[in-house]
């Protein structure tokens, strides 16, 4: 059974290998046709990054995965490209004013390409270790068992020795009648 689980779960994350990094802004409904902001967090008050429409799905070069719910946006992220750090959401305001959604910590192509493949890993040992778990106890299990039916040390050879007496003298006394 848990190899055809791992099979499959498997056969479904090969399609998509790479660690997508998501944040989700939700926002107004007067805000839908506004313009969208993915930047990064640069002062205090402002950030450096794009701006692109509703209608856009891949966006920087397909860098960035845009998709579309009822009042929220998810921006998919593979590889940051001013780096990591914090990065917001948000809409661009009639006045080009940013207004922010949601903000989120966003790492390093290195380290989300390294857990792409590192969860994988961790996936296909994970069964392995718990049959071994499992095998190990059962082991353990019947080995305390079996000890613990054997007579224990002195106890064991004293009453064998008392029994062989008795068996002595009830023959000894047999042969002297």
């Amino acid at each position: 059974m848990h190899l055809i689980t791992l099979v499959l779960l498997l056969a479904l994350g090969a399609c998509e290998a790479v660690y997508w990094q998501k944040l989700t802004c939700p926002y107004e409904p007067e805000h839908k046709s506004l313009r969208r902001v993915w930047c990064r967090h640069s002062t205090t008050e402002c950030c450096t990054g794009l701006i692109f429409s509703q209608s856009d799905h891949l966006v920087d070069g397909g860098k960035l995965r845009v998709t579309q719910d009822l009042n929220v946006f998810t921006v998919a992220v593979m590889e940051p490209s001013q780096g990591e750090g914090v990065y917001w959401c948000g809409v661009l305001n009639r006045n080009d004013t940013l207004i922010k959604l949601a903000e989120s910590y966003i790492y390093s192509s290195s380290i989300a390409y390294f857990w792409s493949y590192i969860r994988w890993i961790l996936l296909a040992v994970l069964p392995i270790v718990t049959i071994f778990t499992s095998v190990s106890i059962r082991q353990t299990t019947k080995h305390s068992c079996k000890k613990a039916e054997e007579p224990h040390g002195d106890i064991a050879v004293s009453r064998t020795l008392t029994d062989l007496q008795y068996e002595n003298v009830a023959s000894s006394c047999e042969l002297e009648q």
